[in-house]
């Protein structure tokens, strides 16, 4: 008899293979960049919550402003210093109130003041104040900073500094700055004394109602009398 023939064995179904699980993106948030200066300018005003701090404040910011300015000069200041030996002074107030009281009949000024000056410890003195009534005593005498917090003065002494008659509109700054809003001035030129860059003892300030013509003419009469009151 024959055989019967073998039974094949079902066919095997396929396994279905399970997708891998994504796993969740985590979003790291880029690292945040340093403040600029506006930043770091609203943490300042968010800091200052008293008078004191403010006070703290403005003191720094004009040491610091007033820093900056002598280390920008540092050349014109040492060597100032080093050359004390060779150095002109100012001449007596007597002589220097002369000259002043010319200076104003010439320019028709309505004040003149002469200060002397000491680089090296930033200061200076009002040694004459002129004006059509005649000297002013209260002011004269007076001692302030050469470089202050005033960016009008501060312009004016660089300027000196580098032999430059300094003109500009007026603001004042100090007592004597006060007297003269209280005469009307608007206007003011600044001179070193003498007039030669490294060789400054003093300076010579016009005051005038207002700006003059011919304002060459008035930088020139003012580097006269300024030379002519240190020697």
């Amino acid at each position: 008899m024959a055989k019967a023939p073998a039974k094949k064995p079902p066919p095997k179904k396929p396994v279905a293979r399970r997708k891998p699980v994504a796993k969740p993106v985590e979003v790291v948030a880029p690292p945040k960049p340093p403040g600029g200066p506006i930043d770091k300018a609203l943490d300042l005003v968010k800091w200052i919550d008293s008078p004191f701090k403010l006070a703290t404040v403005i003191g720094l910011g004009v040491f610091g402003l007033a820093g900056y300015i002598i280390y920008e000069q540092q050349d014109k200041l040492v060597g100032s210093m080093l050359s004390r030996d060779v150095m002109p002074v100012l001449m007596d107030d007597q002589h220097v109130a002369g000259a002043g009281g010319l200076l104003m009949r010439d320019l028709r000024a309505e004040a003149v003041m002469i200060h002397s000056v000491d680089l090296g410890k930033n200061a200076r003195t009002t040694k004459v104040v002129l004006s059509s009534d005649g000297r002013y005593l209260p002011l004269e005498g007076r001692k302030g900073a050469f470089f202050s917090g005033s960016p009008a003065r501060n312009r004016a002494a660089i300027a000196m500094l580098n032999g430059e008659v300094a003109c500009e509109p007026f603001e004042s700054s100090s007592d004597l700055g006060d007297w003269l809003l209280s005469r009307n001035v608007t206007y003011l030129c600044r001179g070193a004394a003498p007039p030669d860059a490294g060789h400054m003892v003093g300076y010579v300030a016009v005051a005038f109602k207002q700006q003059p013509r011919d304002i060459i003419a008035v930088k020139a009469r003012i580097n006269q009398t300024a030379r002519e009151i240190a020697k």
